[in-house]
């Protein structure tokens, strides 16, 4: 059997990963996997118009909210080249929003996530204590055979991914971003468990 996308990523870290973690990155040959959980999505006021440019391009999700009901859907391409997320996000006020992108293998250690009109983050991958950490490795766009390599700082600066084991069946998900100059320029954050 090939191995999942992201215990190629990984490779022998893999089996340090909380079992509960490991769950919903096992998807392979166009299969899928279903999570929910409830979030809070933050920024601050001075990030709207950045924030909003990049939502322009498919990233992020542009409205902020407690309490915000998600489902992540993931499914492995036939081909187990790319792992497809599709995010939906229901607001208390009925109103729903979506935020796709898709993963590719890179090198050991690295992923490429794409979100659309050929931009995409470098992530570093690791496991530390157990956890699965992202980490942003720079920006890149690529239109037609030009591939322009952007650093974090030129954006919303480094974004940091981590998923903590809370129980068997739950985990805890912070993605963070920091900037050098601005401190945290965006969050969301919450505990998800299975469909």
């Amino acid at each position: 059997m090939t191995a999942f996308l992201l215990q190629q990523v990984v490779g022998a870290d893999w089996h340090s990963l909380p079992r509960v973690i490991q769950r919903h990155y096992e998807v392979q040959d166009g299969q899928g996997s279903c999570l929910q959980g409830v979030m809070t999505v933050n920024y601050p006021t001075l990030m709207l118009p950045m924030v909003g440019s990049i939502r322009l391009f498919g990233g992020l999700i542009f409205r902020r909210g407690q309490a915000v009901q998600t489902r992540v859907e993931k499914t492995a391409s036939a081909d187990g080249n790319w792992l497809h997320w599709q995010r939906t996000m229901a607001y208390p006020d009925g109103k729903t929003h979506f935020f796709r992108s898709r993963m590719a293998y890179l090198a050991e250690h690295e992923l490429l996530e794409s979100i659309g009109y050929g931009f995409g983050i470098r992530l570093q991958v690791a496991v530390e204590d157990g956890d699965l950490v992202y980490r942003s490795n720079g920006h890149v766009w690529q239109c037609g055979g030009i591939c322009l390599n952007l650093p974090d700082w030129l954006l919303l600066g480094t974004a940091t991914i981590s998923e903590h084991a809370v129980t068997q069946d739950k985990f805890y998900l912070d993605f963070t971003i920091r900037h050098p100059w601005w401190g945290e320029t965006y969050s969301y954050r919450g505990e998800f468990g299975y469909c």
